[in-house]
């Protein structure tokens, strides 16, 4: 039972782009996806003044990956194009694509709803067997910064958010 309040996972949505070049296009990442969790996992520093007992701490940056499981359910685009990063080994841009996170329960504007997208590499770690069935898991790692936006979930194309 949901507790009222709480945001539930079904309101975000996560998008990959599939492929490479202009005819790559946006693929929902759900029937397959078991699992796919957001770690920002910030970086602090630390530094002790002279005229104090204890340190100050602040944050430096963040070292964001997106931890995944899937079922291998190979006839879904975004499943299939995770696994052929994996199985045939590839590398640098070859393993780096588009990602983006949609909250479904803010407020949909014109050009969609908020919605953040990043560069990413795929990592697939781990094909296993899971009782006869195969699953595969990995992590989305971030490249450079988010991206601030508007996702339509119609037409699945992304709109930057317009600068102050």
């Amino acid at each position: 039972m949901a507790v009222e309040g709480i945001k539930q996972r079904y309101q975000e949505a996560d998008y990959i782009k599939c492929g490479s070049g202009s005819s790559a296009e946006f693929d929902l990442m759900n029937t397959g996806f078991t699992k796919i969790d957001d770690s920002p996992s910030a970086q602090t520093g630390s530094r002790r003044y002279v005229g104090d007992k204890s340190a100050s701490k602040s944050i430096k940056g963040y070292d964001w990956t997106a931890p995944f499981e899937m079922d291998m359910i190979e006839s879904q685009k975004a499943v299939a194009y995770i696994a052929d990063i994996g199985r045939k080994e590839k590398v640098g841009a070859d393993a780096e694509t588009e990602y983006v996170r949609v909250d479904l329960a803010g407020e949909k504007a014109a050009n969609g709803y908020p919605a953040r997208k990043r560069k990413i590499a795929v990592e697939v770690a781990s094909f296993e067997d899971n009782d006869g069935e195969l699953k595969g898991s990995g992590n989305l790692l971030g490249i450079g910064d988010w991206v601030e936006g508007y996702f339509n979930t119609e037409t699945k194309t992304f709109t930057e958010e317009a600068g102050e």
